[in-house]
Order: structure tokens, then sequence, then C-alpha cells
């Protein structure tokens, strides 16, 4: 679009205001949601770009979510882990309560009400060409007139890209469409949400709801859009739009846990749900996720003001707003690009098979692994996970894989790490190429190993298997 036609719908955009009016959602704070409304965002945000710092002390109490123990620190059984996260605050961690402004919060939550409805009627709304347009560039100001205005679109449009901004917009658009976020579908979700599922995910996907306060591990939060067990790996090299693509998954990836639940979890399956039901509960899951993050990345900037921006109000927080949908969307639709490439396992006797899980038996140190999963994962190693959360690298003696047991689950958790829970991804490690297509497969060889880990019996095989190639190795049977 050119300079003169930007500036044009800009400007008929302050006529439609009115030459001493603010726009009506620049400055409107909340009273709280409406009944049927999504609640605004007022928990802690962990905005670390690898978490909190540091390790945690223990396990958190039942009931007692870090974040929430950070909350009140009067009323938690762990005083500890409170007191590490609030020596944080404004750096790993923000308060929304503290750093935003009542105009700021108004503004937000009627931004997200515009965007995504409510759980009655969800939807996700982006808005048309000219909207994108007017929302960069108008900076309407009160009581100056819309003359004196133009000196605040002649700014704004010194920083405006809109050849980058269309093409955000055309992304966003195609993956809103092939993420099946119509109205009609998400409508048929929700219904079904609200049947099977805001009991433990609560009814902006945040994990709390009734009955997950009564659980040891908290259900899935999904408002930073990041999920564990997926099977995309985007491209790490190609360019980042906002937090990224890393940690989104597939749809295929939310249809299995929805049908088959989490083993270890909490998480049931649910084999009785239609494919079509299926189908429109995973777009409400995604619609949940999109306005999550979209609320998390708009909170979080706004937070954190610049010289350029110093206040994010008005036409500055809705461009935010604006530019933050887009690239969720574009993010998740890059994700669905994304399927991790796994080959066959080329293990066709169990003589092979076991020749796998003995060269896996010594890519286990080579890849690193001994570092987190101590003497296998039986030497508890406690972390902070991307939502402010306590995980522990997998115990892989136990066998028991909440992302999935089968082979190529484990590839992928292999392959491409589980981001939010800071394992890294294994990528460079894989040994096949086109000159030589029938070296072994180092990740299929690891996860043959880690197979045999499970049973006793397997674990003395591929022992003995080892020791006539490196005597020294060890593992307890």
């Amino acid at each position: 679009m050119s300079y003169v036609r930007t500036l044009a719908v800009a400007f008929s955009a302050l006529l439609a205001v009115g030459c001493g009016d603010e726009l009506e959602f620049a400055d409107s704070p909340a009273a709280g949601p409406p009944a049927g409304q999504y609640p605004l965002r007022s928990d802690y945000l962990v905005v670390g770009k690898t978490g909190l710092d540091g390790t945690p002390r223990q396990w958190p109490a039942a009931g007692f979510p870090p974040m929430t123990s950070a909350r009140m620190p009067s009323a938690t059984p762990d005083r500890e882990l409170a007191e590490d996260i609030r020596k944080q605050l404004g750096r790993t961690v923000l308060d929304p309560a503290s750093r935003l402004t009542p105009a700021q919060t108004g503004s937000i939550a009627n931004l997200l009400d515009e965007a995504f409805g409510s759980p009655a009627a969800p939807r996700v709304r982006l808005p048309d060409w000219n909207g994108v347009v007017t929302d960069a560039v108008a900076r309407p100001e009160p009581k100056k007139g819309v003359f004196k205005n133009l000196k605040s679109i002649a700014a704004a449009l010194k920083r405006w890209k809109p050849a980058a901004a269309k093409a955000d917009w055309e992304s966003a658009t195609a993956a809103r469409a092939a993420l099946k976020l119509d109205d009609d579908t998400l409508a048929r979700g929700a219904s079904h949400y609200r049947r099977w599922c805001i009991q433990c995910h609560g009814v902006s996907g945040a994990g709390d709801g009734a009955h997950a306060v009564r659980l040891a591990a908290m259900p899935r939060d999904y408002r930073q859009g990041l999920f564990k067990f997926v099977t995309a790996y985007p491209n790490p090299n190609q360019p980042k739009k906002g937090a990224g693509a890393a940690g989104k998954p597939l749809r295929d990836d939310l249809k299995r846990t929805i049908r088959s639940g989490i083993d270890g979890s909490m998480m049931p399956a649910f084999p009785s749900l239609s494919e079509s039901q299926l189908d429109d509960l995973v777009s409400y899951v995604i619609h949940l996720s999109v306005r999550g993050e979209t609320e998390f990345a708009t909170m979080n900037k706004a937070m954190n003001p610049t010289e350029e921006d110093p206040d994010f109000a008005g036409m500055e927080l809705r461009w935010l707003f604006d530019q933050n949908l887009m690239w969720v969307l574009h993010n998740w639709g890059v994700a669905q690009e994304s399927r991790i490439p796994i080959p066959p396992e080329n293990t066709p006797t169990p003589a092979a098979r076991l020749a796998s899980a003995a060269r896996g038996a010594l890519n286990y140190n080579t890849f690193g692994c001994a570092a987190c999963h101590a003497n296998y994962g039986r030497e508890p190693q406690l972390k902070w996970d991307l939502w402010g959360g306590v995980v522990q690298p997998r115990n892989l003696v136990l066998g028991v894989y909440r992302g999935g047991r089968r082979g190529e689950d484990l590839y992928a958790r292999v392959y491409a790490g589980v981001y939010p829970s800071g394992m890294p991804n294994h990528i460079d490690k894989l040994a096949g190429s086109p000159s030589d297509p029938d070296q072994p497969d180092k990740i299929w060889d690891l996860v043959h190993f880690l197979q045999a880990l499970a049973d006793p019996a397997d674990r003395v095989r591929v022992r003995d298997l080892v020791r006539k190639t490196d005597p020294t190795f060890t593992i307890d049977p």
C-alpha cells in the first residue's frame, strides 16, 4: 500500500472518531468480567526465556502450584519456593496487577472480547487489511484535534513496514482457516469442552478448573501456546515472529492426547468421542491457546515499555494486540507445516533390534542424556519449566512416558526435545545421509535402548553385548 493511501486510511479513521474524541476501547477500565465472559489473566507471568532462574528446592505440595504459592506466600506450605520466585519479580516473573494501569487492563479485556468472543460464542477475529493499516498508523489524541494528530501519524508511519505486515496478515488468515477456527466449529467445540474438559482445564484453559486444585500435577495451562508432546519441529533458523513456533503441536498431536490420555498423569483418555467431536474439541483448545498467548504477549510487552512506546495506550496498544494475534496464528500455521520426519525403524529381526539398542547405549552418553537423566533417571533432578512449574527428567527405567511409549513417540521426543521442559533437541545427532543411506540412525538406536531399559532382562542383554566392545560399560539390572 502506498504512503498516500496509508495516510488516507488513517486520516479517515480519525474523522470517523471525531476531533476531540478517544476511541472507545482505549481507556475503559475493566470492572471484572461479566458472567459468561472469559476472565482476564491476573496471575503471575513467567517471562524468562528459559523460565525461572535456579532450581526448585522441592516438589510443590498438592494443590499449591509454585506460581500460586508465590502469589500467596503467607498461606502456602511451600514458603521457600514462594520466596525464591518472589525474588525474581520484575525479571523473570511479572505481575500484571502491579505493572498494568486500569486503562491498559480495560483495553486488553475489550480487545480480547472483540477478537475471541465468549465461552458461549467463541470466535477468532482478525481485522481486515484496512483495519490493520488503521490500527498501525492512526494515533488519535484527545483535545488536540484531527490535524494536530497528523504529527503522531507521521511518527507511526516511520515505523510502519507494510510489506511485512501484509505478509503477517495473510499468513495469519491462512492459518486461521487451516486450524478450523470458524465460528460454527468453535461453538460445537466449546460445548464439548464444557462437558468434558472445563472441570480440570478451567474456563480460559488456565489449568485451574474446580478439580485441578486437588491434583498433585496441575492440568495443562494452554495460555502460553506451549505443549510438551508434539511431533512438529519448526526450523529454528527461520525468521522468528513473536515467541516463535517452538512447542506448538499439530492438530493430530492434540487429537491423540485427548483420545489416548497421558500415561502417568491425571489426563484421562476419551475413546468414546466421535471423530467429528474430537476435531471440534481440538479447534476449541487451539482457540483457547491462541487467545491466551495473544493475551500473554500483549501484557508482557505492555509491562515493558520502551522509549519508542512509553505507555502502550490507545491505538498503540491495539496495534500491539493485532501484531501479537497475527504472529501467534502465523506460528501455529508454521507448526502445522513442520511435521518431524520419522523414518522406518529398520530392525527386522530381534538380533538387529538388540544390536541397535547396544549402539544406543553408547549414544546415551554421547548425546548428553546422563547430564539430566542421572543413573538413567533414577536420581531426581528437579527443574523449572516455562510455566513456572516443577518437573523432573523422566525415570527411564520405569518405561512410563507421558508422550507415548511407541517407537515413533520416543523418536519425536529425542529428535525435537520437550521445549517447555528444557529438554534439548538432538536433530544434530542424525547419522543418515543421502551419500550413505544405510548408516544407522542414531536416534532410532537410542530409542531402542530406551525401550530396552524398561525390561530387566533386556537391560542384561544390552549390557552383555556392549561389554564385548566396551568392558567398562555398566548398567544395573
